[in-house]
């Protein structure tokens, strides 16, 4: 049964989750600042959210091992308990220096774009649509799979774009210092909620039922994620449109 997961995984990285038209514009250039934003406040309104998804996830797995290993993932994305080292947390931390740095003080702050600039449908239906799938237990476990086992890729092609912007900072060393986040998943953090997830996994496929619900689970949120970043890329575009069509 496990097989079948693994062929899966092994494909992942082809998937239009992590190979898509937003991580190749992300990765080729510097974003305005007004592409940043839209890119904040639904990128950050994801990884803000992701915690009490996890929560929902927690409550709805039965197996101990498996809640277990949840738990730990959980009290990685909360920062070990310490409030400064919550990954929304350094998330925005490294927003808002950037802000500075491109002489738009406070313009990435959460607070502020909740006020300035919309969520898109398509990040509503994925935070939506990764609660109701955390709280299916037979495809919790599919939908958890899916989403660490592209996120190291994901915080990859972020931080890969994310160097387009190094030169704003005088000390490459205050750079590499701001971007804390990345650092945070590719290093340990990912590669242990991969194996986390993947553990629980096999706590619960045990037979074809459980296995196909597993997969549908998984496919189901690689779905939402394909379309919310296709949805930030339609965005983004559309700006580059109107901000080419005034100049």
């Amino acid at each position: 049964m496990i097989r079948n997961l693994e062929s899966l995984l092994a494909k992942i990285t082809t998937t239009p989750a992590l190979d898509n038209e937003f991580y190749q514009e992300w990765m080729s250039r510097p974003f305005s600042i007004e592409e940043l934003q839209v890119f904040a406040r639904n990128y950050g309104a994801f990884v803000k959210s992701f915690p009490d998804a996890l929560a929902v996830l927690i409550g709805a797995t039965k197996d101990l091992e498996a809640k277990t290993e949840y738990v730990k993932t959980l009290y990685s994305e909360m920062g070990y308990g310490n409030p400064a080292k919550v990954h929304s947390a350094l998330l925005f931390s490294f927003l808002g220096e950037l802000a500075r740095k491109m002489g738009h003080e406070s313009k990435l702050d959460p607070e502020i774009l909740v006020e300035t600039t919309e969520l898109l449908p398509t990040t509503s239906e994925l935070l939506e649509g990764e609660k109701a799938l955390y709280g299916d237990e037979e495809m919790s476990f599919g939908a958890q799979l899916a989403l660490e086992w592209q996120a190291y890729t994901m915080l990859r092609k972020l931080y890969d774009g994310a160097r387009n912007y190094m030169q704003l900072w005088s000390e490459p060393d205050q750079f590499h210092e701001a971007c804390e986040y990345f650092y945070a998943h590719i290093g340990a953090a990912e590669k242990d909620h991969k194996d986390e997830s993947l553990k629980a996994v096999e706590r619960y496929a045990v037979d074809e039922h459980s296995t196909g619900k597993i997969i549908e689970g998984y496919d189901r949120h690689l779905d939402l994620i394909s379309n919310f970043w296709q949805g930030l890329h339609s965005r983004i575009a559309d700006l580059s449109v109107k901000s080419t069509a005034a100049a």
